[in-house]
């Protein structure tokens, strides 16, 4: 069963405005297609913004035994934005479409598989004629995946189906804003004001009413005391938050001291599966996973995946059919869990998923943990790939445990992510230290 993948991570469906980014989080961002050449099987294709490192290839083939050959990875002709990420000017060059056309009838896919199917991909798989006969395409076309990417959206289905969430207001009004969380703050509680099309974390301030709030979630915290501190700083980031006005803005609860919850699940003609559930690493945004949760209680776990399968019903009667990820919340020493977004895509644990089944089994939930991080700052991927074995670190198939690089982000940043497997939370915490120990050394001059 050929597929075409297409790692449209960052475009306007996910983010909103796009020229708001620092370029080199943007390049970033496009970049973590690169996770998607762990899904590839024999004849499949990926559609990428930017080049993959040979080297990386080259790894990552050898592991999973799947030959990925220079024409496995297509990337369009720059764009509005370069090379940094998928829009749609580029997936719509009328070179590109021939290309995708040739390729499809030389490889006959019978299925597309991008990160988020907007209505752009929904265009080009109906002028390639993959899946065009699937009635969940139509959905994806009207602008259905849109809906599943906003927050104001998500909290108005929770509502509608009675699943919990942080208490909140959606708003495009500046002064019902500050009414808000003015009553907040003043009660001795903060906020977080949320970007409506936004991923990670990264729209998201914090609206503390003291100094020692902790930041988690978000990309920046404020501290406001009073309704005049509160005004004025929504005033200053309302054009971002509101991207220019255009979306409405979320401003929620802000629960301290709470575990940040993952988990990915597949809506099919058959009904909702849960893939897996995680705990989101946060720095203070995300910055990776423990699959599956170790250290909250189990009936926090059941209670969170029983709300997401409850939301992802609702997401599935709509029509959408695909991958969708929802995060959660536990707070109180586990009194209250809550959901807090949702996104109807490919999310950051679909490779792990795959890599945990390829390597461990089905039951892999069963018999491992998976512990990842998305900014390992390191020498050179060379240099790292070099070390691994000769420390004894790297991921050993037959042992089913180790360190395995699961995306490489050196072109943009100098770093990597990365996967410990192990068989128990205290195992991958030693791997990830001495992964650390091992990095620092190569990075000494």
């Amino acid at each position: 069963m050929p597929t075409l993948y297409v790692g449209n991570s960052y475009n306007e469906t996910l983010v909103g405005d796009l020229s708001q980014f620092d370029p080199t989080e943007r390049r970033i961002g496009g970049n973590l297609a690169c996770r998607l050449v762990w899904l590839l099987g024999p004849d499949d294709v990926l559609v990428c913004p930017q080049p993959i490192a040979d080297e990386y290839v080259d790894y990552v083939s050898r592991l999973t035994g799947v030959p990925i050959t220079p024409d496995s990875i297509v990337v369009p002709p720059p764009g509005e934005f370069g090379q940094d990420v998928l829009t749609a000017d580029r997936l719509r060059d009328s070179g590109f479409l021939d290309r995708l056309r040739a390729l499809s009838v030389s490889r006959r896919f019978d299925r597309v598989v991008p990160y988020c199917y907007d209505q752009t991909i929904a265009s080009i798989a109906r002028h390639a004629g993959i899946g065009a006969d699937d009635p969940s395409v139509a959905f994806c076309e009207a602008g259905g995946v849109e809906l599943l990417n906003r927050k104001a959206v998500f909290r108005a289905l929770c509502g509608g189906a009675g699943v919990p969430v942080a208490a909140g207001l959606v708003t495009r009004s500046v002064r019902d804003a500050v009414d808000f969380a003015s009553s907040y703050v003043q009660s001795g509680r903060s906020l977080i004001v949320k970007q409506d099309a936004h991923i990670g974390g990264f729209g998201n301030e914090i609206l503390a009413h003291a100094a020692d709030v902790a930041q988690l979630g978000a990309a920046s915290l404020t501290v406001v005391t009073d309704r005049r501190t509160v005004e004025e700083r929504l005033r200053v980031i309302w054009p971002r938050v509101s991207s220019n006005g255009r979306d409405p803005v979320v401003l929620e609860h802000y629960l301290q001291n709470a575990v940040a919850l993952g988990c990915e699940l597949s809506v099919t003609d058959a009904g909702v599966t849960l893939r897996h559930t995680a705990e989101m690493r946060m720095t203070p945004v995300f910055n990776g996973l423990l699959i599956p949760p170790g250290t909250i209680p189990e009936r926090c776990d059941a209670e969170f995946s029983r709300q997401a399968l409850a939301l992802a019903d609702v997401v599935r009667a709509m029509g959408y059919r695909g991958l969708i990820n929802v995060d959660g919340l536990v707070a109180g020493n586990g009194e209250t869990v809550v959901l807090n977004e949702f996104n109807g895509r490919l999310g950051g644990s679909t490779h792990l998923h795959r890599i945990g089944r390829r390597f461990i089994g089905d039951d892999y939930l069963h018999r491992r943990f998976l512990l990842s991080d998305n900014d390992l700052r390191v020498a050179s991927l060379a240099s790292l790939l070099a070390a691994l074995p000769r420390a004894g670190l790297a991921f050993d198939p037959a042992l089913g445990e180790g360190v395995l690089v699961t995306c490489d982000h050196t072109a943009q940043s100098q770093a990597v992510e990365f996967c410990v497997v192990a068989q128990d939370v205290k195992a991958a915490d030693v791997y990830e230290q001495r992964l650390r120990e091992l990095v620092a050394e190569t990075r000494t001059p």
